[in-house]
């Protein structure tokens, strides 16, 4: 009993602190700047696949017309069975005769007499009106080799996935900062580098290291921003966070139309992230992860005093550090997996670690679905990125005067069914723009409930497991960009309206799965497992006691 109330003190303490801290707002602006800037970085990265891997129209590259000069039109005519903007397959004619009797003689010829049968394109002619060179036009990932395309946009969520899991756990042991700065440094290397490659395996190696680098800093940076600050700032910092994400998407474009090719457009995403030194040398540690180690001293230098923190002994503050580097010395890798089964160690935290599991991968789906749909929309890729951007920022900004009225709990739910009606209303819509400002507004309240859901995961699991939790989070999540280009590339050539519906369907699911956890809104973060019991056992007394 007295260790728990010791440990509601602590608690207590910390929380007076950081609020003290908090209102200096000019350091907590600095804060909000060095956890979510690397996230403008994410999002160019993880988006740039809709330019690096754009896909113009083409059809099968006729090496005799093309040495006699005729025009790209001309070849497809002649060649081309149908009129479609892709063709796999030409016709099986002796060119060697057309090339002698040129164009016009050719057509006579192709007019008069019967088609012959066709046969797969040996290479390819691509009309680069429309996109520039792109990783598509360099390695021919068209036709039987179109999975290869959606493989470098899934490669990026495998890398993320790994990273989530991997950045998580390792946080959680030996600190926010110092996984922030090697995840940061990966980026550094990786981004530049994939310019240069020309090998198409080379190039899908280094998507995986983007990637797992880029969950390194999100993860790190979320959660580093949600412990230093307090309830009171909480809920705005943390959607402020991902605003981010929409100058990103709103760079994207810009930078695309800017540039000729698709290295020039990643050496344009991935040169800026140089900035990254800076955030490696200024950015903080967690003060709660600090005590949580027993690293008291540490913890009191940032929040400007050991009498803060209520330690008065600095031989207590020696031992307790001591203790923490003994403790770290003495674990093994084993403690990955210990870390990781601690979510599953009672029914309440495995319940919200598989329903937050579910929401995360929801949110991840939803929001690259709509994304990489531009295409099957058949509108302007740049336009509609760039409005993609735009549009996130509302979404962002929208629950900041929600949760100041609102549970965690109720926005989530109404947000999720708002961001599910639009993907059905579509259907009933002509293709092309009216479908597309439609959707935004899904979009828009599916930026929001993205951001709330986000938000009380940090709220839901003691610091003691909430990086891991939210790595594992953040893992689950990349199975929704893992599996988005598939979706879109190839059930959206089915049929344009498969991967909105699929949207809106599991929206609805998600909205039911949030009526099953609890309510967040006005309770303390809590520090261990221990605590969260504790409170359990004191809730479950209560109802006994009011049913007796």
């Amino acid at each position: 009993m007295f260790s728990t109330s010791r440990s509601e003190m602590d608690s207590i303490t910390l929380e007076n602190a950081l609020e003290k801290k908090c209102k200096n707002h000019a350091w907590l602006a600095w804060i909000l700047f060095l956890t979510a800037s690397p996230v403008f970085f994410n999002s160019v990265h993880l988006a740039s696949y809709v330019f690096l891997g754009g896909n113009p129209s083409f059809f099968c590259n006729i090496p005799e017309l093309s040495a006699a000069n005729w025009t790209k039109e001309q070849i497809r005519k002649i060649s081309s069975p149908g009129e479609g903007r892709e063709s796999c397959v030409h016709y099986a004619w002796n060119y060697s005769l057309f090339e002698d009797w040129g164009f016009d003689g050719a057509l006579r010829y192709f007019n008069k007499m019967p088609k012959p049968d066709v046969v797969k394109c040996s290479s390819y002619v691509y009309d680069e009106d429309s996109f520039h060179q792109t990783i598509v036009t360099e390695w021919d990932l068209v036709c039987d080799d179109l999975p290869l395309r959606s493989t470098v946009q899934s490669t990026v969520a495998i890398g993320k996935f790994c990273g989530a899991v991997f950045f998580g756990l390792i946080s959680d042991r030996f600190g926010r900062k110092r996984t922030f700065i090697f995840s940061a440094i990966l980026y550094m290397i990786a981004g530049p580098s994939a310019a240069f490659l020309t090998n198409y395996a080379a190039f899908i190696l280094f998507r995986l290291l983007i990637g797992l680098a880029g969950s390194g800093v999100y993860d790190t940076g979320y959660t580093l921003l949600l412990e230093l600050t307090v309830k009171n700032y909480r809920a705005y910092v943390g959607n402020m966070f991902n605003v981010a994400f929409s100058f990103g998407l709103m760079y994207l474009p810009l930078a695309a139309y800017l540039t000729n090719n698709w290295r020039q457009l990643q050496l344009a995403i991935s040169i800026p992230m140089f900035l990254l030194l800076i955030h490696c040398w200024f950015m903080p540690e967690s003060p709660r992860w600090l005590i949580t180690a027993g690293k008291l001293e540490k913890a009191s230098h940032i929040l400007g005093s050991v009498e803060r923190l209520g330690i008065n002994d600095p031989e207590q503050v020696s031992h307790l550090n001591s203790k923490g580097r003994s403790d770290s010395r003495s674990e093994n890798w084993c403690f990955l997996f210990k870390d990781y089964l601690k979510l599953f160690s009672t029914f309440e935290l495995a319940k919200r670690t598989l329903i937050c599991y579910y929401l995360w991968f929801l949110g991840n789906l939803y929001y690259y679905l709509i994304a990489l749909s531009g295409s099957n929309f058949d509108v302007n890729q740049y336009i509609y990125m760039g409005l993609n951007g735009v549009i996130e920022i509302p979404g962002f900004l929208l629950p900041l005067p929600l949760l100041t009225y609102f549970g965690r709990k109720s926005c989530g739910i109404v947000l999720l069914i708002i961001s599910g009606i639009p993907m059905f209303v579509i259907l009933m819509l002509p293709q092309g723009w009216p479908v597309m400002a439609v959707t935004f507004i899904g979009r828009l309240a599916g930026a929001a409930a993205n951001g709330v859901i986000m938000f009380q995961t940090l709220e839901l699991f003691p610091t003691e497991s909430r990086n891991t939790a939210m790595g594992s989070c953040l893992t689950m999540a990349q199975l929704g960009p893992l599996l988005a280009p598939y979706i879109v590339d190839i059930l959206g050539k089915k049929a344009w309206w498969i991967p909105t519906t699929l949207c809106g369907s599991l929206a609805f699911l998600g909205a039911f799965c949030l009526m099953f956890l609890p309510e967040t809104k006005n309770t303390p973060l809590l520090d261990t497992i221990n605590e969260m019991k504790f409170l359990e056992k004191k809730a479950a007394c209560k109802d006994s006691e009011q049913i007796s």
